[in-house]
C-alpha cells in the first residue's frame, strides 16, 4: 500500500465520527440553549434573589457616620451644643440602627409572596421549555417528511431517466414521433427538477431545526434520517388528554399560583390600615477644640447612647388604602376570568389535535391502500410501454397519478404522527419518532 493510502486510512480511523441527531438529542439540546427558556432561568434567579432579599429585610439597618468640622465666629459647638464665639475643630463617630417591629405582619407577607413568585417563575420556565419542545418537534418531523419526499423523487427521476432511454430507442427505429419523444424527455426534465427542489426543501427545514437549537451556523447538522411506519396505535379519549394535561402541564398551574400571589397582595394591602412599630438607637461620641481635655479622653468623656420607639398609626390616607384593597380584588377576578381563558384554549388545542390524529389515521389507512393500487398501476403501465401497449401521454398520465397518490400519504401518514406525539406531549408521555 502506497504510503499516502496508509496516512489517509489512519486518518480516517482516528477522525471523530460525525454527530447524528435524533429527536431526542434536538429536544434536550435545544431545552439547555434556548434563547428563550435562558431568559426564563435567569428571571427565575431573579425571582429567588428578590426572595433571600426580602428575607433580610427583616433584619435590623446599622449605619455609621464619622464627620470633622472647622467653625470661625459665633456658632454651636457640635460636641457640647453650648455657643460659643471661637475657632471650633470638632471631629465626631456615631453608629446607628433602626429595625421595623411590627408592621401588620406585613414583612412576613412580603416574604411568602416572594416566595410564591419563585414558585410561580419555575412554572413559567415549564411553559417556555414545552414550547420549544413542541417546535423542535414540528420541525424535526417536517425534516423526516421532506426526507421521504426525496426518495419518492429520486423513484420518479429515476424511472423516468429509463424511460427516456427507451423512448430514445423507439424514437431512433421510427417506432414513435418526435412529439412523443419530447413529452417524454419534458416529463424527465420536470422529475430532475421535482428531485433538487425536494432536497432543497429538506435542507430548508434542516436549518430551520439547526436555528431552533441555536446552534452556531459552522456546526455541521445532520439529523437521523429514519423512516416512520404506519400509525396504528389507538387514539387516547380527549376528556382523559385533557384532564391529564391540566396535571401535566403548566398552563393552567401558572394561574392558579398567580391567584395565591394576588391573595397575598391583598392581605399586604391591607395592612395599609394597620399601625407600624418601629426601633431605633445610636451610639455617638466626639472631640471639640473648645474643652481642654485631651483627644482620647473627650472620646471617653463625651459618649452617649439613646434608644427610642416610633408608633404610627394610619388616620386618613385620602382613602388611598380603600382604592388600593378594591383594587386587589379586582387583580383576583381578573386572574379567575384568565384562567377560563385559558383553559378553554387548552381545551380547544386538544380537541384540534384529537380531531386530526383521529382523521389522518383514517386517511393513512385510506391514501395506503390508493398509493399502492397507483403504484402497481404505474408498475404495469411502465410494462405496457416497454412493449409499445401505451402512448407516453397514458404512461404520464398514470406516473402522476401514483405520485400524486404517494404524497397525499406521505402527508397524511406525518400528520398522524405529528398529533399523535401532541397527544402524548399533553398526556406527559415522552415524545419519539418510532
Amino acid at each position: 500500500m502506497k504510503p499516502y493510502l496508509i496516512i489517509l486510512f489512519f486518518i480516517g480511523i482516528l477522525a471523530p465520527a460525525q454527530k447524528v441527531w435524533t429527536l431526542q438529542d434536538c429536544i434536550d439540546y435545544a431545552v439547555k440553549n434556548n434563547i428563550t427558556v435562558k431568559k426564563k432561568v435567569f428571571d427565575k434567579t431573579t425571582a429567588e434573589l428578590n426572595f433571600q432579599q426580602q428575607k433580610n429585610n427583616k433584619l435590623p439597618t446599622i449605619y455609621g457616620s464619622s464627620s470633622v468640622g472647622l467653625t470661625n465666629g459665633s456658632s454651636v459647638d457640635p460636641i457640647t451644643s453650648s455657643f460659643v464665639n471661637q475657632n471650633v475643630f470638632s471631629n465626631s463617630f456615631g453608629l446607628s440602627g433602626d429595625v421595623t417591629i411590627y408592621q401588620g405582619n406585613k414583612l412576613n407577607l412580603q416574604i411568602e409572596q416572594n416566595k410564591m413568585l419563585v414558585g410561580q417563575s419555575e412554572l413559567y420556565q415549564k411553559q417556555a421549555e414545552n414550547s420549544i419542545v413542541l417546535n423542535v418537534l414540528d420541525a424535526y418531523l417536517q425534516s423526516l417528511y421532506y426526507y421521504e419526499g426525496i426518495e419518492s423523487a429520486k423513484y420518479a427521476a429515476n424511472s423516468s431517466a429509463e424511460e427516456l432511454k427507451l423512448t430514445q430507442t423507439k424514437y431512433k427505429n421510427g417506432a414513435i414521433s418526435k412529439l412523443d419523444l419530447a413529452d417524454v424527455e419534458t416529463q424527465d426534465a420536470q422529475n430532475q427538477y421535482t428531485l433538487v427542489n425536494s432536497e432543497n426543501l429538506y435542507n430548508q427545514r434542516v436549518l430551520k431545526l439547526k436555528q431552533l437549537l441555536e446552534l452556531d451556523p459552522s456546526v455541521d447538522f445532520q439529523i437521523e434520517k429514519v423512516t416512520l411506519n404506519d400509525l396504528m396505535e389507538s387514539i387516547p379519549d380527549k376528556q382523559t388528554v385533557f384532564a391529564q394535561a391540566i396535571e401535566n402541564l403548566p398552563d393552567l398551574k401558572i394561574y392558579d399560583a398567580q391567584n395565591e400571589i394576588l391573595a397575598n397582595a391583598l392581605q399586604i394591602t391591607k395592612t395599609g390600615y394597620l399601625p407600624t412599630l418601629s426601633a431605633s438607637a445610636s451610639l455617638n461620641t466626639g472631640y471639640t477644640s473648645t474643652q481642654d481635655y485631651g483627644y482620647f479622653n473627650q472620646f471617653k468623656n463625651n459618649f452617649n447612647k439613646s434608644v427610642s420607639l416610633s408608633l404610627n398609626i394610619p388616620i386618613f390616607s385620602k382613602k388611598q388604602n380603600d382604592t388600593n384593597v378594591k383594587l386587589a380584588k379586582i387583580d383576583i377576578e381578573q386572574n379567575k376570568l384568565d384562567k377560563i381563558s385559558a383553559s378553554k384554549t387548552l381545551y380547544s388545542s386538544i380537541e384540534t389535535a384529537w380531531q386530526n390524529a383521529v382523521a389522518n389515521q383514517a386517511q393513512q389507512k385510506s391514501s395506503k391502500v390508493a398509493r399502492d393500487n397507483a403504484k402497481l398501476a404505474y408498475d404495469l403501465a411502465s410494462k405496457k410501454y416497454e412493449f409499445g401497449g401505451l402512448t407516453t401521454t397514458e404512461l404520464s398520465v398514470s406516473r402522476n397519478t401514483y405520485l400524486t397518490n404517494e404524497q397525499t400519504y406521505l402527508q397524511s401518514k406525518y400528520m398522524a404522527v405529528l398529533y399523535s406525539q401532541l397527544l402524548n406531549f399533553y398526556q406527559g408521555k415522552t415524545l419519539t419518532t418510532n
